[in-house]
Protein backbone atom coordinates (compact mmCIF):
# COMPACT_ATOMS: atom_id res chain seq x y z
CA UNK A 1 0.00 0.00 0.00
CA UNK A 2 1.15 3.22 -0.84
CA UNK A 3 2.24 6.35 1.51
CA UNK A 4 -0.75 8.36 0.02
CA UNK A 5 -3.08 5.41 -0.11
CA UNK A 6 -2.15 4.54 3.36
CA UNK A 7 -2.59 8.37 5.04
CA UNK A 8 -6.43 8.02 3.19
CA UNK A 9 -7.26 5.26 5.20
CA UNK A 10 -5.83 6.81 8.24
CA UNK A 11 -7.83 10.02 7.95
CA UNK A 12 -10.71 8.38 6.62
CA UNK A 13 -11.14 6.58 9.96
CA UNK A 14 -10.24 9.37 12.08
CA UNK A 15 -13.18 11.23 10.03
CA UNK A 16 -15.57 7.97 11.09
CA UNK A 17 -14.02 8.21 14.49
CA UNK A 18 -14.89 11.75 15.15
CA UNK A 19 -18.70 11.53 13.10
CA UNK A 20 -19.52 8.79 16.25
CA UNK A 21 -18.13 11.54 19.02
CA UNK A 22 -20.36 14.40 17.73
CA UNK A 23 -22.92 12.61 17.15
CA UNK A 24 -23.25 11.64 21.02
CA UNK A 25 -23.16 15.42 21.90
CA UNK A 26 -25.82 17.97 20.54
CA UNK A 27 -24.99 19.90 17.61
CA UNK A 28 -24.28 23.33 17.12
CA UNK A 29 -27.41 24.08 14.91
CA UNK A 30 -29.56 21.33 16.88
CA UNK A 31 -29.70 18.48 14.06
CA UNK A 32 -32.08 20.81 12.15
CA UNK A 33 -29.64 19.87 9.24
CA UNK A 34 -31.25 16.38 8.92
CA UNK A 35 -34.46 14.89 9.39
CA UNK A 36 -35.03 13.03 12.86
CA UNK A 37 -34.34 9.31 13.06
CA UNK A 38 -32.07 9.84 9.45
CA UNK A 39 -29.11 9.56 11.68
CA UNK A 40 -27.06 6.69 12.53
CA UNK A 41 -23.66 5.67 13.95
CA UNK A 42 -21.70 4.29 11.27
CA UNK A 43 -21.94 0.53 11.99
CA UNK A 44 -18.56 -1.72 12.06
CA UNK A 45 -17.67 -3.73 9.30
CA UNK A 46 -19.85 -1.81 7.07
CA UNK A 47 -19.13 -2.46 3.77
CA UNK A 48 -16.97 -0.59 1.51
CA UNK A 49 -18.00 1.09 -1.73
CA UNK A 50 -16.18 -0.21 -4.64
CA UNK A 51 -16.81 3.57 -5.63
CA UNK A 52 -14.84 5.06 -2.76
CA UNK A 53 -12.74 7.76 -3.43
CA UNK A 54 -9.11 6.98 -4.76
CA UNK A 55 -6.11 8.73 -5.58
CA UNK A 56 -5.40 7.70 -8.98
CA UNK A 57 -8.23 8.63 -10.60
CA UNK A 58 -8.01 11.90 -12.68
CA UNK A 59 -11.15 13.93 -11.27
CA UNK A 60 -14.51 13.96 -9.27
CA UNK A 61 -17.80 13.85 -10.07
CA UNK A 62 -19.83 17.26 -8.56
CA UNK A 63 -23.12 16.98 -7.86
CA UNK A 64 -24.80 20.77 -7.57
CA UNK A 65 -28.52 21.27 -6.21
CA UNK A 66 -30.66 24.21 -5.73
CA UNK A 67 -33.39 25.77 -6.58
CA UNK A 68 -35.51 27.28 -10.14
CA UNK A 69 -37.04 30.84 -10.32
CA UNK A 70 -40.28 29.09 -9.11
CA UNK A 71 -38.75 27.81 -5.92
CA UNK A 72 -38.60 24.28 -6.52
CA UNK A 73 -35.64 22.17 -5.83
CA UNK A 74 -33.53 20.61 -8.56
CA UNK A 75 -30.40 18.98 -9.76
CA UNK A 76 -28.65 21.95 -11.75
CA UNK A 77 -25.32 20.13 -12.33
CA UNK A 78 -24.33 16.54 -12.24
CA UNK A 79 -20.25 16.46 -14.21
CA UNK A 80 -17.21 15.10 -14.27
CA UNK A 81 -14.46 18.30 -12.88
CA UNK A 82 -10.47 17.54 -12.73
CA UNK A 83 -8.69 17.77 -9.90
CA UNK A 84 -6.69 21.26 -8.92
CA UNK A 85 -8.89 24.35 -8.50
CA UNK A 86 -11.80 24.81 -7.10
CA UNK A 87 -14.80 23.13 -6.48
CA UNK A 88 -17.33 25.51 -5.38
CA UNK A 89 -16.83 28.99 -4.69
CA UNK A 90 -19.61 31.67 -2.93
CA UNK A 91 -18.88 35.41 -1.86
CA UNK A 92 -20.76 38.42 -0.46
CA UNK A 93 -22.94 39.20 -2.95
CA UNK A 94 -23.05 35.29 -4.35
CA UNK A 95 -23.80 33.56 -0.94
CA UNK A 96 -24.98 30.31 -2.89
CA UNK A 97 -22.27 30.84 -5.29
CA UNK A 98 -22.68 31.26 -9.32
CA UNK A 99 -26.29 31.15 -10.26
CA UNK A 100 -27.09 30.12 -13.61
CA UNK A 101 -29.88 31.41 -16.14
CA UNK A 102 -32.78 29.39 -14.52
CA UNK A 103 -31.50 29.42 -10.52
CA UNK A 104 -33.25 31.50 -7.80
CA UNK A 105 -30.85 34.30 -6.42
CA UNK A 106 -32.52 34.58 -3.15
CA UNK A 107 -31.45 32.52 -0.21
CA UNK A 108 -35.01 30.68 1.18
CA UNK A 109 -36.01 30.13 4.58
CA UNK A 110 -35.21 27.01 6.18
CA UNK A 111 -38.34 24.57 6.35
CA UNK A 112 -38.82 23.68 9.01
CA UNK A 113 -38.25 27.30 10.67
CA UNK A 114 -35.16 27.02 13.25
CA UNK A 115 -36.29 26.80 16.75
CA UNK A 116 -35.77 29.70 19.29
CA UNK A 117 -32.10 30.23 20.04
CA UNK A 118 -30.53 28.32 16.96
CA UNK A 119 -27.88 30.62 15.27
CA UNK A 120 -28.93 32.09 11.51
CA UNK A 121 -25.34 32.51 10.69
CA UNK A 122 -21.97 30.79 11.43
CA UNK A 123 -20.74 27.45 10.15
CA UNK A 124 -20.94 23.53 11.08
CA UNK A 125 -18.32 20.53 10.06
CA UNK A 126 -19.94 17.44 10.49
CA UNK A 127 -20.16 13.78 9.97
CA UNK A 128 -23.60 12.35 9.36
CA UNK A 129 -24.94 8.93 7.80
CA UNK A 130 -27.95 7.82 6.43
CA UNK A 131 -29.34 4.40 7.51
CA UNK A 132 -30.27 1.61 5.60
CA UNK A 133 -34.36 2.86 4.81
CA UNK A 134 -37.13 0.20 6.07
CA UNK A 135 -39.52 0.39 3.08
CA UNK A 136 -38.71 0.70 -0.88
CA UNK A 137 -38.76 4.11 -1.88
CA UNK A 138 -42.07 5.81 -2.69
CA UNK A 139 -42.39 9.63 -3.28
CA UNK A 140 -45.62 9.88 -2.10
CA UNK A 141 -45.08 8.44 1.29
CA UNK A 142 -41.25 9.15 2.10
CA UNK A 143 -40.37 11.51 4.87
CA UNK A 144 -37.68 13.86 6.32
CA UNK A 145 -38.32 16.78 3.64
CA UNK A 146 -36.08 19.94 5.06
CA UNK A 147 -34.75 22.88 3.35
CA UNK A 148 -31.58 24.88 5.42
CA UNK A 149 -30.27 28.40 5.03
CA UNK A 150 -27.38 27.21 3.92
CA UNK A 151 -24.88 26.54 0.99
CA UNK A 152 -23.56 22.61 1.70
CA UNK A 153 -20.34 20.85 0.67
CA UNK A 154 -20.66 17.47 0.77
CA UNK A 155 -18.48 14.31 0.27
CA UNK A 156 -19.87 10.81 0.28
CA UNK A 157 -17.66 8.87 1.95
CA UNK A 158 -18.80 5.42 1.63
CA UNK A 159 -22.37 3.53 -0.02
CA UNK A 160 -25.10 4.39 -2.27
CA UNK A 161 -28.06 6.34 -1.80
CA UNK A 162 -30.86 8.31 -3.31
CA UNK A 163 -30.49 12.38 -3.28
CA UNK A 164 -34.58 13.11 -3.51
CA UNK A 165 -35.31 16.84 -4.97
CA UNK A 166 -39.01 18.83 -5.36
CA UNK A 167 -38.21 18.07 -9.28
CA UNK A 168 -36.06 15.00 -9.88
CA UNK A 169 -33.62 12.58 -8.07
CA UNK A 170 -29.86 12.06 -8.40
CA UNK A 171 -28.18 8.57 -6.72
CA UNK A 172 -24.98 9.60 -5.29
CA UNK A 173 -21.95 7.36 -4.56
CA UNK A 174 -18.89 6.71 -2.56
CA UNK A 175 -16.58 9.65 -3.71
CA UNK A 176 -18.75 11.30 -5.50
CA UNK A 177 -19.24 15.46 -3.99
CA UNK A 178 -22.83 17.61 -3.58
CA UNK A 179 -22.82 21.19 -3.75
CA UNK A 180 -26.32 21.65 -1.50
CA UNK A 181 -27.62 25.33 -2.41
CA UNK A 182 -30.58 25.88 0.03
CA UNK A 183 -32.50 23.32 -1.39
CA UNK A 184 -35.61 21.23 0.04
CA UNK A 185 -34.43 16.97 -0.04
CA UNK A 186 -34.81 13.95 1.29
CA UNK A 187 -32.54 11.15 1.48
CA UNK A 188 -33.45 7.26 1.19
CA UNK A 189 -30.96 4.06 1.44
CA UNK A 190 -31.74 0.94 -0.39
CA UNK A 191 -28.68 -0.53 0.63
CA UNK A 192 -28.07 -3.02 3.60
CA UNK A 193 -25.50 -0.63 5.10
CA UNK A 194 -25.46 3.08 6.36
CA UNK A 195 -24.34 6.11 4.49
CA UNK A 196 -21.63 8.45 5.46
CA UNK A 197 -21.05 12.22 4.53
CA UNK A 198 -18.93 14.73 4.96
CA UNK A 199 -20.19 18.18 5.76
CA UNK A 200 -19.33 21.69 5.67
CA UNK A 201 -22.43 23.86 6.03
CA UNK A 202 -22.71 27.29 6.20
CA UNK A 203 -25.66 29.49 7.20
CA UNK A 204 -26.66 32.17 4.95
CA UNK A 205 -29.34 34.54 5.07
Amino acid sequence: MSKIVKSLSQARDGVVALGRRALLRRSLFGGAALAAGALAAPEAGAAESPNAFDPATEGFRRVVVGNTKDGKSVVLKDEKIKRGGDIWRSNPLEPLGANGPNDLTTVMPASPPPRAGEPTTGTRWFYATIAPSKAPLDRATIKGWHRVSSISYVTITNGELTLLMEEGQVTLRGGDLLVMRNAMHTWHNATAAPVGMLITQILVS
